[in-house]
Protein backbone atom coordinates (compact mmCIF):
# COMPACT_ATOMS: atom_id res chain seq x y z
CA UNK A 1 0.00 0.00 0.00
CA UNK A 2 1.49 3.59 -0.77
CA UNK A 3 2.26 5.33 2.10
CA UNK A 4 1.99 8.93 3.22
CA UNK A 5 5.29 10.60 1.62
CA UNK A 6 4.72 9.16 -2.08
CA UNK A 7 0.52 10.47 -1.92
CA UNK A 8 2.20 13.65 -1.43
CA UNK A 9 4.89 13.49 -4.29
CA UNK A 10 7.99 13.80 -1.64
CA UNK A 11 10.96 12.92 -3.49
CA UNK A 12 13.92 10.83 -2.16
CA UNK A 13 16.41 13.40 -0.17
CA UNK A 14 13.21 15.54 1.03
CA UNK A 15 11.49 12.27 2.01
CA UNK A 16 14.95 11.25 4.50
CA UNK A 17 14.39 15.13 6.01
CA UNK A 18 11.11 15.00 6.92
CA UNK A 19 11.43 11.07 8.39
CA UNK A 20 14.43 11.96 10.18
CA UNK A 21 12.12 14.67 11.49
CA UNK A 22 9.49 11.84 12.69
CA UNK A 23 7.46 13.32 9.75
CA UNK A 24 5.94 10.56 8.25
CA UNK A 25 1.87 11.31 8.06
CA UNK A 26 -0.37 13.79 5.63
CA UNK A 27 -1.90 14.82 9.12
CA UNK A 28 1.50 16.04 10.49
CA UNK A 29 2.55 18.09 7.40
CA UNK A 30 -1.17 19.28 7.38
CA UNK A 31 -0.33 20.78 10.93
CA UNK A 32 2.77 22.33 10.19
CA UNK A 33 3.55 25.85 9.04
CA UNK A 34 5.96 26.49 5.94
CA UNK A 35 8.97 27.79 8.59
CA UNK A 36 8.73 24.74 10.76
CA UNK A 37 8.78 22.31 7.61
CA UNK A 38 12.03 24.28 6.79
CA UNK A 39 11.70 22.87 3.04
CA UNK A 40 11.27 26.24 1.61
CA UNK A 41 8.90 28.51 0.52
CA UNK A 42 7.58 27.03 -2.51
CA UNK A 43 8.03 23.65 -1.79
CA UNK A 44 6.80 23.40 1.90
CA UNK A 45 3.31 25.56 0.79
CA UNK A 46 3.12 23.17 -1.76
CA UNK A 47 3.15 19.90 0.06
CA UNK A 48 0.82 21.62 2.90
CA UNK A 49 -1.29 22.85 0.78
CA UNK A 50 -1.56 19.40 -0.83
CA UNK A 51 -1.82 17.49 2.64
CA UNK A 52 -4.42 19.84 3.66
CA UNK A 53 -6.35 19.24 0.47
CA UNK A 54 -6.43 15.41 0.56
CA UNK A 55 -7.69 15.66 4.61
CA UNK A 56 -10.51 17.98 3.54
CA UNK A 57 -11.45 16.12 0.16
CA UNK A 58 -11.16 12.84 2.43
CA UNK A 59 -13.53 14.44 5.87
CA UNK A 60 -16.06 16.88 4.12
CA UNK A 61 -19.32 15.05 4.36
CA UNK A 62 -21.55 18.40 3.86
CA UNK A 63 -21.51 22.36 3.46
CA UNK A 64 -24.66 24.05 4.06
CA UNK A 65 -24.67 27.70 3.74
CA UNK A 66 -27.29 28.84 6.19
CA UNK A 67 -27.30 32.60 4.95
CA UNK A 68 -24.94 35.17 3.69
CA UNK A 69 -23.59 35.24 7.38
CA UNK A 70 -22.98 31.48 8.06
CA UNK A 71 -22.02 28.70 7.20
CA UNK A 72 -22.07 24.69 8.73
CA UNK A 73 -19.39 22.04 7.41
CA UNK A 74 -20.36 18.29 8.37
CA UNK A 75 -16.76 16.30 8.85
CA UNK A 76 -16.14 12.89 9.38
CA UNK A 77 -14.60 13.36 12.73
CA UNK A 78 -12.92 16.09 14.79
CA UNK A 79 -9.10 17.09 14.92
CA UNK A 80 -6.90 19.57 14.81
CA UNK A 81 -5.51 18.53 11.05
CA UNK A 82 -8.65 18.03 9.95
CA UNK A 83 -10.24 21.61 11.25
CA UNK A 84 -7.03 23.35 9.89
CA UNK A 85 -7.47 21.73 6.21
CA UNK A 86 -11.01 22.77 6.26
CA UNK A 87 -10.65 25.99 7.29
CA UNK A 88 -7.90 26.08 4.60
CA UNK A 89 -10.07 25.06 1.62
CA UNK A 90 -12.36 27.80 2.43
CA UNK A 91 -9.85 30.24 2.63
CA UNK A 92 -10.40 31.46 6.49
CA UNK A 93 -7.13 33.03 7.49
CA UNK A 94 -4.97 30.99 10.05
CA UNK A 95 -3.75 33.80 12.38
CA UNK A 96 -6.87 33.44 14.98
CA UNK A 97 -9.46 33.05 11.68
CA UNK A 98 -9.08 36.99 11.74
CA UNK A 99 -12.31 36.60 8.77
CA UNK A 100 -14.57 34.14 10.39
CA UNK A 101 -15.78 33.18 13.95
CA UNK A 102 -15.40 29.54 14.73
CA UNK A 103 -17.40 27.10 16.91
CA UNK A 104 -17.62 23.26 16.76
CA UNK A 105 -20.51 20.70 17.89
CA UNK A 106 -19.42 17.86 17.76
CA UNK A 107 -18.56 17.07 13.88
CA UNK A 108 -20.38 19.98 13.21
CA UNK A 109 -17.83 23.02 12.34
CA UNK A 110 -20.37 26.42 12.61
CA UNK A 111 -18.35 29.37 10.64
CA UNK A 112 -19.70 32.83 11.48
CA UNK A 113 -18.91 36.35 9.47
CA UNK A 114 -15.98 38.07 11.57
CA UNK A 115 -15.21 40.51 8.31
CA UNK A 116 -16.48 42.12 5.12
CA UNK A 117 -14.04 38.76 3.42
CA UNK A 118 -16.32 36.48 4.47
CA UNK A 119 -18.30 37.29 0.91
CA UNK A 120 -15.37 35.33 -0.29
CA UNK A 121 -15.47 32.52 1.91
CA UNK A 122 -19.28 31.78 0.89
CA UNK A 123 -18.38 32.12 -2.29
CA UNK A 124 -15.56 29.15 -1.51
CA UNK A 125 -18.03 27.42 0.43
CA UNK A 126 -20.74 27.31 -2.95
CA UNK A 127 -17.62 26.15 -5.31
CA UNK A 128 -17.16 23.09 -2.50
CA UNK A 129 -20.72 22.49 -2.08
CA UNK A 130 -20.67 21.93 -6.20
CA UNK A 131 -17.91 19.39 -5.71
CA UNK A 132 -19.06 17.94 -3.02
CA UNK A 133 -22.44 17.24 -4.25
CA UNK A 134 -21.09 16.10 -7.27
CA UNK A 135 -18.81 13.39 -5.69
CA UNK A 136 -21.58 12.51 -3.63
CA UNK A 137 -23.74 11.79 -6.58
CA UNK A 138 -20.68 10.24 -8.44
CA UNK A 139 -19.95 7.53 -5.28
CA UNK A 140 -24.03 6.77 -5.07
CA UNK A 141 -23.60 5.65 -8.57
CA UNK A 142 -20.73 3.69 -8.07
CA UNK A 143 -23.04 1.13 -5.44
CA UNK A 144 -25.75 1.34 -7.78
CA UNK A 145 -28.07 4.13 -6.61
CA UNK A 146 -29.48 6.37 -9.12
CA UNK A 147 -33.53 7.03 -7.28
CA UNK A 148 -33.12 10.22 -5.05
CA UNK A 149 -31.94 9.15 -1.73
CA UNK A 150 -35.37 11.13 -0.11
CA UNK A 151 -37.75 8.99 -2.36
CA UNK A 152 -35.72 5.66 -1.46
CA UNK A 153 -35.80 6.45 2.58
CA UNK A 154 -39.61 8.09 2.38
CA UNK A 155 -40.46 4.16 0.77
CA UNK A 156 -38.56 2.49 3.15
CA UNK A 157 -40.14 4.29 6.39
CA UNK A 158 -43.56 3.51 5.07
CA UNK A 159 -42.72 -0.38 4.52
CA UNK A 160 -40.08 -0.78 7.37
CA UNK A 161 -38.01 -4.23 7.79
CA UNK A 162 -41.34 -5.84 8.28
CA UNK A 163 -42.92 -4.74 4.94
CA UNK A 164 -39.52 -5.49 3.22
CA UNK A 165 -39.25 -9.34 4.16
CA UNK A 166 -43.26 -10.08 3.58
CA UNK A 167 -43.23 -8.33 0.28
CA UNK A 168 -39.71 -9.55 -1.09
CA UNK A 169 -40.75 -13.58 0.21
CA UNK A 170 -44.83 -13.21 -0.53
CA UNK A 171 -44.93 -15.84 -2.58
CA UNK A 172 -43.30 -18.16 0.67
CA UNK A 173 -45.93 -18.82 3.06
CA UNK A 174 -44.93 -19.72 6.62
CA UNK A 175 -41.78 -19.76 7.73
CA UNK A 176 -41.65 -15.97 8.64
CA UNK A 177 -38.61 -16.43 11.15
CA UNK A 178 -36.54 -17.94 7.46
CA UNK A 179 -37.44 -14.37 5.96
CA UNK A 180 -36.48 -12.19 8.72
CA UNK A 181 -33.10 -14.24 9.25
CA UNK A 182 -32.88 -13.48 5.64
CA UNK A 183 -33.42 -10.10 5.61
CA UNK A 184 -31.24 -9.19 8.45
CA UNK A 185 -28.70 -10.54 6.70
CA UNK A 186 -29.34 -8.72 3.73
CA UNK A 187 -29.43 -5.33 5.41
CA UNK A 188 -26.53 -5.96 7.19
CA UNK A 189 -23.10 -4.17 5.92
CA UNK A 190 -19.80 -5.71 3.83
CA UNK A 191 -17.68 -5.02 7.02
CA UNK A 192 -19.89 -6.09 9.42
CA UNK A 193 -21.87 -8.75 8.01
CA UNK A 194 -24.02 -11.20 8.98
CA UNK A 195 -23.97 -14.88 7.76
CA UNK A 196 -26.83 -16.60 7.86
CA UNK A 197 -27.36 -20.63 7.26
CA UNK A 198 -30.97 -21.98 6.19
CA UNK A 199 -30.93 -25.72 6.76
CA UNK A 200 -34.21 -27.37 5.31
CA UNK A 201 -35.17 -31.16 4.16
CA UNK A 202 -35.35 -31.52 0.29
CA UNK A 203 -38.61 -29.22 -1.07
CA UNK A 204 -38.73 -26.92 1.50
CA UNK A 205 -38.86 -23.27 0.95
CA UNK A 206 -35.04 -22.41 1.03
CA UNK A 207 -35.05 -23.45 -2.87
CA UNK A 208 -37.86 -20.55 -3.55
CA UNK A 209 -35.69 -18.30 -1.42
CA UNK A 210 -32.87 -18.47 -2.84
CA UNK A 211 -34.31 -18.02 -6.30
CA UNK A 212 -36.43 -15.13 -4.98
CA UNK A 213 -33.33 -12.95 -4.28
CA UNK A 214 -31.32 -14.00 -7.19
CA UNK A 215 -34.11 -13.36 -9.41
CA UNK A 216 -35.28 -9.61 -7.57
CA UNK A 217 -31.48 -8.50 -6.37
CA UNK A 218 -28.55 -7.15 -8.34
CA UNK A 219 -24.58 -7.87 -7.03
CA UNK A 220 -25.22 -11.10 -6.26
CA UNK A 221 -22.69 -14.22 -6.21
CA UNK A 222 -24.39 -17.77 -7.08
CA UNK A 223 -22.44 -20.64 -5.86
CA UNK A 224 -24.25 -24.16 -6.47
CA UNK A 225 -23.45 -27.40 -5.18
CA UNK A 226 -20.64 -28.35 -8.11
CA UNK A 227 -19.10 -25.39 -6.72
CA UNK A 228 -19.12 -25.96 -3.28
CA UNK A 229 -17.37 -29.24 -3.29
CA UNK A 230 -14.55 -28.17 -5.45
CA UNK A 231 -13.52 -25.31 -2.98
CA UNK A 232 -15.25 -22.17 -1.93
CA UNK A 233 -12.12 -20.40 -0.98
CA UNK A 234 -9.73 -22.46 -3.17
CA UNK A 235 -9.19 -25.31 -4.77
CA UNK A 236 -6.09 -27.29 -3.44
CA UNK A 237 -6.05 -29.44 -6.22
CA UNK A 238 -5.75 -27.30 -9.38
CA UNK A 239 -4.84 -23.67 -7.51
CA UNK A 240 -7.41 -22.15 -8.66
CA UNK A 241 -9.11 -19.06 -6.16
CA UNK A 242 -12.59 -20.30 -5.48
CA UNK A 243 -15.69 -18.12 -5.80
CA UNK A 244 -15.93 -16.09 -1.79
CA UNK A 245 -12.27 -15.14 -2.82
CA UNK A 246 -13.77 -12.95 -6.05
CA UNK A 247 -17.12 -11.98 -4.04
CA UNK A 248 -15.90 -8.84 -2.41
CA UNK A 249 -18.88 -6.04 -1.48
CA UNK A 250 -21.34 -8.96 -2.84
CA UNK A 251 -24.23 -10.69 -1.23
CA UNK A 252 -23.27 -14.36 -1.88
CA UNK A 253 -25.74 -16.92 -1.65
CA UNK A 254 -24.15 -20.65 -1.44
CA UNK A 255 -25.86 -24.55 -2.03
CA UNK A 256 -25.81 -27.64 -0.16
CA UNK A 257 -23.31 -25.56 2.21
CA UNK A 258 -22.85 -29.07 4.14
CA UNK A 259 -20.42 -30.24 1.07
CA UNK A 260 -17.35 -27.92 1.86
CA UNK A 261 -14.22 -29.69 1.41
CA UNK A 262 -12.49 -30.78 4.78
CA UNK A 263 -9.52 -28.59 3.15
CA UNK A 264 -11.26 -25.58 2.10
CA UNK A 265 -12.94 -25.25 5.76
CA UNK A 266 -10.53 -23.83 7.38
CA UNK A 267 -9.74 -20.90 4.98
CA UNK A 268 -13.79 -20.47 5.23
CA UNK A 269 -13.42 -19.87 8.90
CA UNK A 270 -11.41 -16.34 8.70
CA UNK A 271 -12.40 -15.37 5.48
CA UNK A 272 -16.29 -15.60 7.43
CA UNK A 273 -14.75 -13.88 10.49
CA UNK A 274 -12.85 -11.36 8.88
CA UNK A 275 -13.38 -10.70 5.26
CA UNK A 276 -9.31 -11.85 4.83
CA UNK A 277 -7.15 -15.53 4.76
CA UNK A 278 -3.93 -16.60 3.84
CA UNK A 279 -4.02 -19.90 1.69
CA UNK A 280 -0.43 -21.42 1.44
CA UNK A 281 -0.16 -25.21 -0.42
CA UNK A 282 1.75 -26.36 -3.55
CA UNK A 283 0.32 -24.56 -5.76
CA UNK A 284 -0.84 -21.48 -4.61
CA UNK A 285 0.54 -18.72 -1.78
CA UNK A 286 -1.98 -16.03 -1.61
CA UNK A 287 -3.30 -13.39 0.67
CA UNK A 288 -6.71 -13.04 0.10
CA UNK A 289 -9.15 -10.22 0.79
CA UNK A 290 -13.01 -10.49 0.05
CA UNK A 291 -15.42 -8.85 2.20
CA UNK A 292 -19.06 -10.52 1.54
CA UNK A 293 -22.56 -11.14 3.03
CA UNK A 294 -23.33 -14.94 3.40
CA UNK A 295 -26.59 -17.00 2.98
CA UNK A 296 -25.92 -20.38 3.07
CA UNK A 297 -28.61 -23.26 2.54
CA UNK A 298 -27.68 -26.81 3.21
CA UNK A 299 -29.87 -29.84 3.85
CA UNK A 300 -29.64 -31.98 7.07
CA UNK A 301 -26.93 -34.75 7.73
CA UNK A 302 -30.06 -37.55 7.71
CA UNK A 303 -31.83 -36.17 4.41
CA UNK A 304 -34.55 -35.70 6.58
CA UNK A 305 -34.43 -34.28 10.58
CA UNK A 306 -34.89 -36.72 13.39
CA UNK A 307 -36.73 -35.90 16.62
CA UNK A 308 -33.57 -34.03 17.83
CA UNK A 309 -32.95 -32.00 14.91
CA UNK A 310 -29.86 -30.45 16.06
CA UNK A 311 -28.01 -33.53 15.67
CA UNK A 312 -28.68 -33.29 11.60
CA UNK A 313 -27.42 -29.92 11.38
CA UNK A 314 -24.14 -31.37 9.33
CA UNK A 315 -21.46 -28.67 9.70
CA UNK A 316 -18.50 -28.59 12.26
CA UNK A 317 -19.64 -26.17 15.25
CA UNK A 318 -16.97 -23.96 15.04
CA UNK A 319 -18.23 -23.18 11.33
CA UNK A 320 -21.81 -22.77 12.38
CA UNK A 321 -20.33 -20.18 14.74
CA UNK A 322 -19.48 -18.35 12.19
CA UNK A 323 -23.09 -17.91 11.13
CA UNK A 324 -25.06 -14.92 13.00
CA UNK A 325 -28.10 -16.54 12.73
CA UNK A 326 -29.04 -20.61 11.74
CA UNK A 327 -32.50 -21.76 11.39
CA UNK A 328 -34.29 -25.00 10.22
CA UNK A 329 -36.79 -24.43 7.30
CA UNK A 330 -40.37 -26.15 7.83
CA UNK A 331 -41.44 -28.47 4.79
CA UNK A 332 -44.20 -27.05 2.60
CA UNK A 333 -47.59 -28.40 3.01
CA UNK A 334 -50.29 -29.06 0.44
CA UNK A 335 -52.18 -25.80 1.30
CA UNK A 336 -49.09 -23.95 1.53
CA UNK A 337 -47.84 -25.28 -2.09
CA UNK A 338 -51.33 -24.22 -3.44
CA UNK A 339 -51.29 -20.66 -2.18
CA UNK A 340 -47.87 -20.69 -3.49
CA UNK A 341 -48.86 -22.12 -7.21
CA UNK A 342 -51.99 -19.29 -7.20
CA UNK A 343 -49.37 -16.77 -6.51
CA UNK A 344 -47.37 -17.80 -9.28
CA UNK A 345 -49.82 -17.77 -11.46
CA UNK A 346 -51.35 -14.47 -11.14
CA UNK A 347 -47.96 -12.69 -10.64
CA UNK A 348 -49.28 -10.36 -7.92
CA UNK A 349 -46.69 -8.35 -5.73
CA UNK A 350 -44.96 -5.52 -5.13
CA UNK A 351 -41.40 -6.45 -5.61
CA UNK A 352 -41.55 -7.10 -9.24
CA UNK A 353 -43.44 -3.73 -9.79
CA UNK A 354 -40.88 -2.09 -8.00
CA UNK A 355 -37.89 -4.29 -8.19
CA UNK A 356 -35.23 -1.42 -8.64
CA UNK A 357 -37.02 0.12 -5.28
CA UNK A 358 -35.67 -3.04 -3.48
CA UNK A 359 -33.01 -3.33 -4.47
CA UNK A 360 -31.93 0.44 -4.21
CA UNK A 361 -33.56 0.51 -0.76
CA UNK A 362 -31.30 -2.42 0.24
CA UNK A 363 -28.03 -0.53 -1.39
CA UNK A 364 -28.31 2.82 0.23
CA UNK A 365 -29.46 1.35 3.57
CA UNK A 366 -25.90 0.29 4.08
CA UNK A 367 -23.96 3.87 3.80
CA UNK A 368 -26.47 4.73 6.69
CA UNK A 369 -24.75 4.35 10.28
CA UNK A 370 -28.20 4.01 13.48
CA UNK A 371 -27.84 5.50 16.22
CA UNK A 372 -28.42 3.51 19.52
CA UNK A 373 -30.82 5.08 21.71
CA UNK A 374 -32.53 2.21 23.19
CA UNK A 375 -32.58 2.52 27.32
CA UNK A 376 -30.07 1.01 29.21
CA UNK A 377 -32.72 -1.14 30.85
CA UNK A 378 -33.44 -2.84 27.39
CA UNK A 379 -30.25 -3.36 26.17
CA UNK A 380 -28.88 -5.25 29.54
CA UNK A 381 -31.89 -7.75 29.54
CA UNK A 382 -31.00 -8.34 26.03
CA UNK A 383 -27.80 -9.38 26.55
CA UNK A 384 -28.27 -11.61 29.47
CA UNK A 385 -30.53 -13.35 27.23
CA UNK A 386 -27.93 -13.94 24.56
CA UNK A 387 -25.58 -14.90 27.15
CA UNK A 388 -27.92 -17.31 28.29
CA UNK A 389 -28.43 -18.63 25.03
CA UNK A 390 -24.53 -18.56 24.43
CA UNK A 391 -24.22 -21.05 27.81
CA UNK A 392 -26.91 -23.54 26.56
CA UNK A 393 -25.80 -24.21 23.34
CA UNK A 394 -21.97 -23.54 23.22
CA UNK A 395 -21.16 -27.24 23.26
CA UNK A 396 -24.08 -28.45 20.84
CA UNK A 397 -24.14 -28.81 16.80
CA UNK A 398 -25.79 -25.14 17.20
CA UNK A 399 -23.01 -23.85 18.60
CA UNK A 400 -23.72 -19.98 20.23
CA UNK A 401 -19.76 -18.58 21.26
CA UNK A 402 -17.93 -15.26 22.29
CA UNK A 403 -18.85 -14.20 18.34
CA UNK A 404 -22.25 -13.87 19.49
CA UNK A 405 -20.65 -10.81 21.09
CA UNK A 406 -20.61 -8.58 17.77
CA UNK A 407 -24.01 -10.28 16.30
CA UNK A 408 -25.90 -8.88 18.93
CA UNK A 409 -25.29 -5.42 17.89
CA UNK A 410 -25.21 -5.97 13.87
CA UNK A 411 -28.48 -7.56 14.31
CA UNK A 412 -30.64 -4.48 15.78
CA UNK A 413 -28.71 -2.21 13.71
CA UNK A 414 -29.29 -4.14 10.43
CA UNK A 415 -33.30 -4.07 11.41
CA UNK A 416 -32.69 -0.41 12.15
CA UNK A 417 -31.15 -0.03 9.34
CA UNK A 418 -33.77 -1.44 7.02
CA UNK A 419 -36.01 1.89 8.00
CA UNK A 420 -32.99 4.20 7.94
CA UNK A 421 -33.85 4.64 11.93
CA UNK A 422 -32.42 4.71 15.87
CA UNK A 423 -32.06 1.57 17.58
CA UNK A 424 -34.87 2.08 20.34
CA UNK A 425 -35.97 -0.11 21.96
CA UNK A 426 -38.61 -1.92 20.14
CA UNK A 427 -36.04 -2.57 17.73
CA UNK A 428 -34.04 -4.40 20.74
CA UNK A 429 -36.98 -6.63 21.06
CA UNK A 430 -37.60 -7.19 17.80
CA UNK A 431 -33.38 -8.27 17.34
CA UNK A 432 -34.02 -10.80 20.48
CA UNK A 433 -37.33 -11.93 18.98
CA UNK A 434 -34.94 -13.29 15.85
CA UNK A 435 -31.93 -14.76 17.32
CA UNK A 436 -34.46 -16.90 19.83
CA UNK A 437 -36.96 -17.61 17.67
CA UNK A 438 -34.55 -19.08 15.05
CA UNK A 439 -32.98 -21.27 17.52
CA UNK A 440 -36.72 -22.27 18.43
CA UNK A 441 -37.16 -23.54 15.47
CA UNK A 442 -34.64 -26.60 16.44
CA UNK A 443 -36.65 -27.27 19.53
CA UNK A 444 -39.77 -27.52 17.72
Amino acid sequence: MEDDLNILGVIPSDRKKLENMGITKIPQIAMMSVNSLGMGNSKGNMLIQRARNIIANDNIADIDIIDDDHITVKVKRIDRAIIKSVLNALDIYSAKWGNAALKTEGNILKISRNSQAFDKIISKAKTLSEIIEIKKIEEREKIGIYLPDEELIEFAKKRGFKGFWKNVFQEIHGNDIMKKVISSSMFSTFRDPIHSLIIGEPGSSKTMAKEIISEQFDDITNIGANTTRSGLVCNLGTGDLGALSHSNNKLVLVDEFDKIPEEDIEYCYELLSNGKCSVHSAKIHQNIESEFIMIAFANPKSKVFRKNAILDIGLSPLLVSRCALIVRVKNISKSDRLNLFEKKFYGAGEIEEKHEYYNQWMRLSRTYNPEIIASEKIVKKYINNMSEIVEKYYSTNLRRDLRMADYIRRIPLSIARSSFSSVNNDIIEEAGNIIEDSINTWNE
